[in-house]
């Protein structure tokens, strides 16, 4: 999930657990500690493609590792405060915020290693998108009004719980839409004979109203949008050879089996030139204007040799492809009911 909400939803955290017993620091801390799994950033960046897909999201999101690093900091942390908060409230302060980060990362499709060390699996309900508009406002409007009353005020833990309320509301909302999603490209798929062995939906970016469906089997890839507001419209569906012989002649072993782990049964393979195009399907298409794979998906891998030296570097589908302004139009005419 994206950073601002992960601290809207810390700061209300803060401010419902700790508010009344240290003030404004409460939000401050609960934004801090909603924020603290992805810190991994720190060591995994952004520039490196393998780090990035292997640690984020990784030990420091793993709900067994975040226990053991709660214990710690709240003890820091009780002591900091002169034990104006007790230690068994400020351990589910950090519980809450930590866990609440990984479990609101499991909801979206990146994949969270929810249970490391006992397995490294990518665990995903790709019910919500990693950026939804409608989730984060209306929560963050609620948090920049509670900053500015007073400490015991009682309308400012009021606004902090509304936030909490409308978070699990919202995602209980995601839950039913994704159900009806299931269900129309179910029906979709039988109705076209999709030849598919495995298939998976999730929300298209910003929204939880245009969903995407992938669907795969050992040769194609099958993907289409829909808008839950126009089920009467049919999916169109796309489809792209997997070409996963070229995954097995590429010389880079080690990366295609990192890239099958984080994207499989979704991957596609496309030669250029030398470079070898790796697309995560997983994560849709940004332009739906095009069809052509490198300006139509989100990002892909390029695997390629250099000096001997195995390579890997990601580029993003929609860089030179499309404008924001048109994007966004693009996106709420599907919402709408547009198709192509």
């Amino acid at each position: 999930m994206d950073s601002v909400s992960h601290i809207i939803i810390g700061a209300a955290i803060g401010e419902t657990l700790l508010g009344k017993k240290i003030g404004r620091w409460g939000m401050l801390l609960g934004a801090i500690a909603k924020s603290v799994p992805d810190f991994d950033l720190f060591y995994t960046g952004l520039g490196d493609p393998r780090a990035y897909m292997c640690e984020h999201r990784a030990h420091t999101h793993s709900l067994f590792i975040e226990t053991l690093y709660a214990i710690p900091i709240a003890w820091v942390l009780v002591k900091l405060f002169k034990q104006k908060v007790s230690f068994q409230r400020m351990l589910v302060f950090m519980l809450a915020c930590l866990w609440g980060h990984s479990l609101l990362d499991w909801c979206t499709n990146f994949g969270t290693q929810l249970l490391l060390p006992f397995t490294n699996e990518n665990y995903s309900l790709n019910t919500l998108a990693i950026v939804d508009l409608l989730f984060t406002l209306p929560m963050l409007i609620m948090i920049l009004i509670a900053i500015f009353y007073k400490r015991n005020e009682v309308r400012r833990n009021k606004l902090a719980k509304a936030t909490l309320i409308y978070c699990g509301v919202y995602l209980g909302f995601t839950f039913i839409n994704k159900a009806q999603a299931e269900n129309i490209v179910q029906e979709s798929i039988a109705k076209n004979n999709i030849p598919v062995t495995a298939h998976m939906t999730n929300p298209t970016m910003l929204n939880n109203v245009l969903w995407y469906s992938v669907g795969s089997n050992d040769s194609s890839v099958f993907i289409g949008e829909f808008s839950l507001l126009h089920r009467q419209n049919p999916i169109t569906w796309h489809s792209y050879p997997r070409n996963q012989h070229l995954m097995k002649e590429c010389k880079s072993k080690k990366d295609i089996a990192i890239l099958k782990w984080f994207g499989d049964p979704y991957t596609i393979a496309q030669t250029n030139g030398d470079t070898l195009n790796m697309y995560a399907v997983k994560f849709g298409r940004t332009n739906m204007l095009e069809s052509e794979m490198q300006k139509t998906f989100v990002f892909h891998y390029k695997l390629y040799q250099q000096n001997n030296e195995e390579m890997m570097g990601m580029e993003r589908g929609n860089e030179k492809n499309m404008k924001l302004k048109e994007g966004f139009v693009d996106l709420w005419e599907r919402i709408c009911g547009r198709r192509y």
